[in-house]
């Protein structure tokens, strides 16, 4: 996702420095006409006006912005575009606060396509006076965003997005497999739902069946997008955070249990539409 979301940025005017723990991204980032990388995140918050970060996991945005605050500046931006939970999110925070900077959580929707095509939606939390200054980041990366509500909120609506993903992509897989074998053709059967009532982007955008659709990753083996291990990341966040507030997953409960049956299988890095391999092969 970075990569294709730094290309938007070079392409509106802004200079952009990179840095990521892959020495193959740290080359493939060096390669962008225009593009500079730092070998340290002190280094990079010391040069820069705004940060824009996307990471894993909740421990690594965690690690990365202790790092990161130590050399800041008063009234930068940072801009975290990661899946995490709404706590850690709240707990950075208040530590951009309390050294005098902005701070927005501001997950993204629109996969690796939406990245590349700069029409990535931002759900944004945090304070609104920061979002109107990041705005023309967001603009050169996406064609949307929302403001959800202070702190958190913006992980609330991208975990509770990822949830329907999830569960979307296995209903489309389970049904794609159920008509193939029944002797349809996918790409007729996704015609027919891309019209229809069962229209959604994992049937129409990330169909998980080779050849129903342009462009999934389907077609190049499952090995581009959004790679299975995240979804399933994203499917638990949201599993602990319906605990928190004492709401019932039961569906959420059946994909996670099947996201870790493909993982097992050592599928985790594939794009998450394998799904359908899995239910193929059953």
């Amino acid at each position: 996702m970075g990569i294709p979301m730094a290309k938007n940025l070079l392409k509106n005017g802004y200079a952009v420095v990179g840095n990521d723990v892959s020495t193959n991204r740290m080359e493939m980032f060096r390669k962008l006409d225009g593009a500079q990388t730092v070998d340290t995140l002190r280094e990079m918050a010391a040069n820069v006006d705004a940060i824009v970060t996307m990471l894993p996991e909740s421990d690594h945005v965690l690690s990365a912005y202790e790092t990161l605050l130590k050399s800041s500046k008063p009234e930068q931006i940072f801009v975290d575009c990661s899946t995490i939970s709404p706590e850690s999110s709240k707990k950075v925070s208040d530590m951009a606060t309390r050294k005098g900077c902005k701070f927005l959580g501001a997950p993204v929707s629109g996969g690796v396509v939406g990245a590349e095509n700069g029409t990535l939606t931002f759900m944004v939390g945090g304070d609104e006076a920061a979002l109107k200054e990041a705005s023309g980041l967001l603009s050169s990366m996406g064609s949307r965003w929302v403001y959800c509500g202070p702190a958190g909120s913006g992980l609330i609506a991208k975990i509770c997005n990822n949830m329907i993903l999830g569960m979307t992509m296995v209903a489309v897989a389970e049904a794609m497999n159920v008509a193939v074998k029944s002797g349809m053709e996918p790409n007729i059967l996704a015609s027919v739902i891309n019209t229809s009532s069962g229209r959604c982007w994992a049937s129409e955008i990330n169909n998980p069946v080779p050849g129903a659709v342009e462009k999934s990753p389907s077609n190049d083996d499952y090995q581009k997008g959004f790679k299975a291990a995240l979804l399933l990341k994203d499917m638990r966040l949201g599993e602990s955070l319906a605990k928190e507030v004492g709401a019932t997953t039961l569906l959420t409960r059946e994909t996670v249990e099947l996201y870790e049956e493909i993982s097992k299988k050592g599928w985790a890095d594939r794009d998450f539409s394998i799904a359908y391999k899995y239910f193929k092969e059953l």
